[in-house]
């Protein structure tokens, strides 16, 4: 706290007995600490952290674990683990806290998981299984050592003998027929004991969704997990988007015409040759197509048409009559990710437009973009000709205003906001001082040298005084006064301090609406309230 000559007395601690708001000071106060709070909120139920195998010694997986909870939950966690390493300094089991002991990776995932609200032990459980099998794979690869049976009769074999389970993520290793299998994240389908052989399906990548049989020798344990295998396939390439369903059509060339027709999937966009990578139905075999070259399929609920004016295709939805001209595949795909931006076809600049045709107003920017509601299009359409038709009847141009049938009432013009600036809340705080204090100018206080919260100080015993009250009506009119006078003198040193703040904007909005209203406070209670605040934000300052 502060002595009286204004030095701080380190041996008394501070005293912080007011409560406030960070939306009611409607400033920058506590932002990064409220944003760090959501940051962490959406994380949790996940971990960024790599999961190491699980340490053998059981006993030591449980201390570790424990500890790892008592060190999250205590006030200081640095402190009380700096405490606990001292304590068991040299004991068996407790090496995990040391850096470079055993176990000291498992903790550091374990306080990690504590955070999170993830429980630990699954995860490293299954990096022990990945790391097992990887040794396995690469100690049988150096000796050149297969599991097949060579020379002997193999035995049956059941479901009940699979070392995979169904729907485990695995990773397609040493195929060499297919060596761009090699590397590919799997999942599994099913066992097939009479061929010995696994069903496996494609996770993402080119060879998303195909299935294939590969041999208990050709996977191994992978290590990504779920939400990373997601986040790979819903990353966004072309146009197209990956996946979607394409037919090959308009080669010319000798060597690629044997493609006209068959039926392929898009695997992903090539930036470098602008082409699509695409996997045809024959044999799963990739190629590279230009968009010209690819025909989509149309997806349910809508219909394709031709417009022999523009002599091209437009799209209609069966469900809510809309029109587009782009294909809704590709429209579907901007509107996700927002991130392809609108082309004009070049085939179309020197099309010649049919002027005569009837002008009707139609949205501009709906018309430009070729996607508009065909139901709201046909009532304006109707509602124009009626205009028309009675203009006619009356005598009167069509085209004209003369009738007054199109005018539109002109837009009232916004009453301009006045800026608030510190300058101009220091000059109302001065007006209404000098009025105020106009006799009794001894009593004035000069804050000019002095903190927002060591001027905040001349505010407490009037808080308390009206924290006292059971109800704010019953002030007297002495403590309103002087409530009154101290609070106007700590807006102005509030206005000139934040003067020297870049972010401000907020805070002086706040301060002018207090100076607004303070000349026509009606109840007792609105003082206290608007007091309060002033108290509660100089001591910010």
């Amino acid at each position: 706290m502060y002595r009286w000559d204004g030095s701080y007395d380190f041996k008394r601690r501070e005293d912080w007995n007011y409560k406030h708001s960070y939306n009611l000071m409607a400033g920058m106060l506590g932002q990064e600490e409220a944003r760090e709070a959501q940051r962490r909120k959406k994380k949790i139920g996940s971990v960024d952290e790599q999961a190491p195998p699980l340490p053998k010694d059981g006993a030591m997986v449980e201390t570790t674990e424990k500890t790892a909870k008592h060190v999250h939950r205590s006030n200081d966690p640095a402190v009380f683990e700096h405490l606990i390493q001292e304590k068991n300094k040299g004991k068996p089991g407790w090496s995990f806290l040391q850096e470079g002991g055993e176990g000291y990776e498992y903790y550091k995932f374990c306080r990690h998981c504590c955070e999170r609200e993830v429980d630990p032990r699954p995860l490293a459980l299954h990096a022990l299984k990945v790391k097992e099998d990887r040794e396995i794979k690469q100690a049988n690869a150096k000796a050149n050592v297969f599991t097949g049976y060579q020379g002997t009769d193999i035995p049956k074999r059941t479901e009940r003998d699979a070392k995979f389970k169904i729907g485990e993520l695995m990773e397609v290793v040493g195929v060499k027929s297919k060596t761009d299998y090699n590397g590919k994240i799997v999942r599994v389908l099913q066992y097939h004991p009479e061929a010995d052989r696994y069903e496996v399906k494609f996770e993402g990548g080119r060879y998303d969704s195909v299935v294939v049989k590969l041999k208990e020798e050709n996977l191994m344990y992978s290590a990504m997990q779920e939400k990373e295998v997601q986040e790979t396939k819903d990353m966004p390439e072309g146009e197209i988007p990956n996946g979607t369903k394409v037919e090959v059509r308009g080669l010319q060339s000798e060597t690629a015409k044997w493609m006209n027709g068959l039926k392929a999937i898009v695997v992903c966009w090539d930036k470098d040759t602008e082409r699509y990578e695409v996997r045809l139905s024959l044999n799963n075999d990739i190629k590279k197509v230009k968009p010209p070259n690819l025909r989509l399929e149309v997806p349910e609920g809508w219909q394709e048409h031709w417009d022999d004016h523009l002599g091209r295709h437009y799209y209609v939805n069966q469900t809510t009559q809309k029109v587009t001209w782009k294909h809704p595949t590709v429209t579907n795909q901007r509107a996700k990710f927002g991130q392809v931006k609108e082309k004009l076809d070049p085939d179309l600049d020197d099309v010649e437009i049919d002027h005569e045709r009837k002008h009707y107003e139609v949205d501009e920017q709906e018309e430009m973009e070729g996607q508009f509601d065909l139901q709201a299009l046909v009532k304006k359409v109707e509602e124009q000709e009626e205009r028309r038709e009675k203009a006619e009847e009356a005598g009167q141009d069509v085209d004209s205003d003369d009738g007054l049938h199109d005018m539109k009432k002109p837009k009232k013009k916004k009453a301009k906001k006045e800026k608030v600036t510190p300058e101009g809340i220091i000059e109302k705080a001065l007006l209404l001082i000098e009025h105020t204090f106009v006799a009794r100018e001894s009593i004035k206080k000069d804050y000019s040298r002095l903190d927002g919260n060591f001027c905040a100080r001349d505010m407490d015993p009037l808080i308390k005084q009206w924290e006292a009250l059971e109800h704010f009506s019953e002030a007297p009119d002495s403590l309103c006064k002087e409530t009154f006078e101290v609070m106007l003198a700590l807006i102005q040193r509030g206005a000139e301090l934040l003067k020297e703040l870049s972010q401000n904007r907020l805070q002086l909005t706040e301060l002018n609406k207090i100076m607004t209203r303070v000349t026509t406070i009606e109840k007792r209670e609105d003082l206290c309230e608007d007091a309060k605040w002033v108290h509660s934000f100089m001591k910010t300052l």
